[in-house]
C-alpha cells in the first residue's frame, strides 16, 4: 500500500522550455514543503517521466549520490502519491538482480527505460531501482515516490558516464552542462540546461567542487570560508572546512552547538534550551514575537544569511522540544570528513546552481540569492566573490536561454482518459469531464432532454 503524502503538495506538471538549434533547456515546478518541521516529509520532489507513454514520478531530489529509483505501483509500504507500473511501458526491461542499494526493508530489481524531463528531454535504456518494498522507516521519512540522485560519481568514471544529466548533454540535447535550482517555498523549481536569469539576483558564486576520498560518506565537497553568528564574526573552529549541501537533511551542521548558543556574540539574547540525550537544540519561544537564529554561511567571500522563522526555527515541530520551546536546527558537526553538512535550511535560503563535470571540466557549484521579495539587503546582493576560477572561460561560459515557450505533457494516465468530455448527472451542467474507460461501456440511449450525459452512482 501506499502511504498518503502531503495534501499540500502540488500534482500538476507545468513546464516551460527554451531551445538554440536541437540544444535545449528545461524548468520544471520543484514541490517542497511550506515550512521545515521534522515531524512529517519535508523534501523537495520533481516531475520525473520514465516509461513509455511517459508515466509521471514525484521524485525525491538527491543532491548527494547517482543514486536512481521509482516505486512500483504495487509497492509494499512505500511512501508517496506517485508510482511506476512498469508493465504499461513498452520500453521498459528487467535486469535480472537486485538494486545495488537494496537493504532487507527496502528493496527491488534494477529495471532500464527512457527517462526524461518535460517531455522535450529523454534518453532511452537508463538503469534505476524498481523499489517492491519499503518498509524501512528512516528512508519512508526521507524518500517519497522514488530518488532522483542528481550528482555523478566522481571517483567511478564508467558509471558517471552513464548518469542521464551526461547521456542528456553527451547526446546534444542540453544547451549548457549545468542544473539550476531553487528551493525556497516562494518559487521553487529546478532547470535542466540553462540557468534563468529570473530566478537569481546578484554574481553567481562558482567554487570548485573538491576531489573527494573514497572513504568519505558525502562527495559532493567544496570549501567554505566559515560560519558567522550574530556578531557577524567566525564561530570558532567553522573556518576553511569541506562542506557537502544535501537536500535529504533538515539540519546544518556546526563546531560546536554548545558553544553557539551559550555565547551571545553568535547566538544574540536568547534563552536556550540543550537536551544532550536526544542532541536537541531549542530557543524559547512562546511569545508572539519569534527568537531569531541567526547563522550566516560565508563562501568565497560572499555572506550568505540562512533564514530563521520556520526554517532554521521550527514552530511546527515544538513537540519535540520542552513547552514553550521550539527546535532549532542546529547540530554538531561530523568527527569525520567531510567536515561540515548544510541541509535544506541552508539551501531553502539560497540559488545553487551545479555545472556537473563533462570532458576536461571539474564540477563546480554556483551561490546567488534567489530572486523576488526575499529578506535580503541590497549590499548583501551587490557581494563579489572574492575569486574566480581558473578554468572560467572553458568551463562556466554558459549561453544564456533566449526563450521559455510552455508546454504540457500527455502522461500515461492522461492517455487512458477519454477524448470526449461529459457532464455528470446531479452535477453542475456547466462542467464537463473526460472519463476513464467510457469507451468499452456500451452506448445507453437515455429518456431525457440531457445529452451525452453519464450517470454515476
Amino acid at each position: 500500500m501506499f502511504l498518503s503524502a502531503r495534501t499540500s503538495f502540488a500534482t500538476v506538471l507545468l513546464v516551460t522550455i527554451g531551445s538554440a538549434e536541437s540544444q535545449t533547456w528545461v524548468s520544471l515546478p520543484m514541490n517542497v514543503p511550506q515550512n521545515l518541521s521534522d515531524v512529517i516529509f519535508d523534501g523537495p520532489t520533481v516531475p520525473t517521466l520514465f516509461g513509455t507513454p511517459p508515466q509521471m514520478i514525484n521524485s525525491t531530489l538527491d543532491l548527494n549520490t547517482a543514486k536512481l529509483a521509482v516505486y512500483s505501483s504495487d509497492c509494499v509500504l512505500c511512501a508517496g502519491n506517485t508510482s511506476f507500473d512498469v508493465s504499461m511501458s513498452s520500453t521498459g526491461e528487467p535486469f535480472n538482480y537486485s538494486w545495488p542499494y537494496s537493504t532487507l526493508a527496502y528493496n527491488g530489481n534494477v529495471y532500464s527505460d527512457t527517462m526524461g524531463f518535460g517531455g522535450l528531454l529523454k534518453v532511452p535504456d537508463i538503469p534505476f531501482g524498481l523499489i517492491e518494498t519499503g518498509g524501512d522507516p528512516q528512508l519512508a521519512y526521507l524518500l517519497y515516490n522514488g530518488r532522483l540522485g542528481l550528482f555523478p560519481d566522481p571517483l567511478n568514471a564508467t558509471a558517471a558516464s552513464q548518469h542521464f544529466l551526461l547521456k542528456m548533454y553527451k547526446s546534444g540535447q542540453l544547451l549548457n552542462p549545468v542544473v539550476g535550482m531553487r528551493f525556497d517555498p516562494m518559487n521553487p523549481k529546478i532547470t535542466i540546461g540553462a540557468l534563468d536569469p529570473n530566478d537569481y539576483q546578484g554574481q553567481i558564486n562558482w567554487v570548485p567542487l573538491t576531489t573527494p576520498n573514497s572513504t568519505w560518506t558525502y562527495k559532493n565537497t567544496f570549501m567554505i570560508d566559515g560560519l558567522k553568528g550574530y556578531n557577524g564574526s567566525f564561530i570558532p573552529e567553522s573556518e576553511n572546512l569541506l562542506t557537502v549541501v544535501d537536500s535529504l537533511w533538515t539540519g546544518i551542521s556546526i563546531p560546536n552547538v554548545d558553544t553557539y548558543v551559550k555565547d551571545k556574540g553568535f547566538a544574540g539574547n536568547v534563552h536556550y534550551s540543550l537536551n544532550y540525550k536526544t542532541g536537541v537544540a531549542s530557543y524559547v519561544c512562546n511569545s508572539t514575537v519569534k527568537p531569531y537564529v541567526a547563522l550566516t554561511a560565508t563562501i568565497n567571500g560572499v555572506d550568505y544569511p540562512l533564514d530563521s522563522l520556520n526554517n532554521l526555527l521550527r514552530p511546527h515541530a515544538s513537540n519535540i522540544s520542552p513547552a514553550g520551546c521550539c527546535p532549532i536546527a542546529l547540530s554538531n558537526r561530523s568527527s569525520t570528513l567531510p567536515n561540515l553538512n548544510f541541509g535544506l535550511p541552508f539551501l531553502r535560503s539560497v540559488y545553487l546552481a551545479y555545472r556537473f563535470p563533462s570532458a576536461g571540466c571539474p564540477g563546480f557549484y554556483g551561490f546567488a540569492f534567489p530572486s523576488g521579495p526575499v529578506n535580503r539587503t541590497a549590499a548583501q546582493i551587490a557581494q563579489t566573490p572574492t575569486s574566480t576560477p581558473t578554468n572560467s572561460a572553458q568551463c562556466l561560459a554558459l549561453i544564456p536561454p533566449t526563450s521559455t515557450p510552455t508546454i504540457s505533457v500527455t502522461t500515461a494516465k492522461q492517455k487512458l482518459f477519454s477524448t470526449n468530455k461529459y457532464s455528470v448527472y446531479g452535477g453542475s451542467q456547466n462542467i464537463s469531464v473526460p472519463l476513464m474507460g467510457v469507451e468499452n461501456f456500451p452506448a445507453v440511449v437515455w429518456n431525457s432532454s440531457l445529452r451525452n450525459t453519464v450517470l454515476v452512482l
